[in-house]
């Protein structure tokens, strides 16, 4: 289940016919960055500060959402759902701003059982405190991230702060996932879009489906472990079935197979 959320998707359409358009980047950067790093002045919105910035708000529809869930588990009015959800079995991932949102509602839903977060940094209340669940970041490294143009302050505030949860990790249960040779966009399905974006220069220098391939083979063994219960070789240690991965378990020695 995806959700699309007011003001940060580009336009949302509620049951009733009302319509919220998305914040323009501008808008949207310094509330998010709030969540991050945040500063004594913070942003203002429609005339309301946000000391804590936006990424509390959009993480509420997460668990607003589980909420909905659960009680169309107990009585679904169209019957269909009714007693046939596992919401023991929940997890959340996420691209970017998902990635930063769905970090969030781990932190403060404990019925997120695994969180998996993609190329995004934490905000703050995640870094100080860390996750308690299972978690797996898929990123890439900094020398990448400096080929495809990112500041050095965005690679530093991205890698650090991913960091610092990873190593707040439950032994055995955090990983951290770097994909070399990927941007930004090759965590999403832009590069099916058109070849123009991998000859512009906008998609990494790795292969479009090899980069999909890679991300959904970390990203199924994860859940599999840890929602299923199913036992992967995947995350035992880095493999040479990937030699673009470099594969890291928190508090864990691993060896190459």
């Amino acid at each position: 289940m995806a959700i699309d959320q007011s003001c940060a998707a580009a336009s949302v359409v509620f049951p009733n016919g009302h319509q919220v358009a998305g914040l323009s980047k501008n808008q949207m950067n310094p509330l998010v960055q709030q969540s991050i790093s945040p500063v004594e002045s913070a942003p203002i919105l429609n005339g309301r500060m946000f000391n804590d910035g936006i990424i509390p708000y959009f993480a509420q529809d997460v668990y607003f959402t589980l909420d909905y869930l659960a009680a169309l588990n107990q009585s679904d009015p169209n019957g269909i759902l009714t007693g046939n959800l596992d919401l023991q079995r929940a997890g959340t991932f996420g691209v970017s701003l998902g990635g930063i949102v769905g970090s969030e509602a781990c932190w403060l839903d404990p019925r997120l059982r695994a969180c998996l977060v993609m190329d995004a940094p934490m905000p703050a209340d995640v870094v100080k405190d860390g996750l308690l669940q299972p978690t797996m970041w898929i990123t890439r490294d900094a020398k990448t991230m400096q080929l495809e143009g990112w500041s050095q302050a965005d690679i530093n505030q991205t890698q650090t702060t991913m960091r610092a949860v990873f190593e707040k990790s439950p032994p055995g249960e955090g990983y951290f996932v770097q994909v070399l040779g990927m941007f930004h966009l090759n965590f999403t399905d832009t590069p099916y879009w058109s070849p123009i974006f991998s000859w512009m220069g906008i998609t990494g220098p790795i292969d479009g489906q090899r980069a999909n391939d890679i991300v959904n083979a970390y990203s199924l063994a994860f859940f599999d472990r840890y929602l299923k219960g199913s036992p992967t070789a995947l995350l035992d240690g880095p493999t040479t079935q990937y030699p673009e991965v470099l594969f890291d378990v928190h508090n864990v020695t691993l060896s190459v197979s």
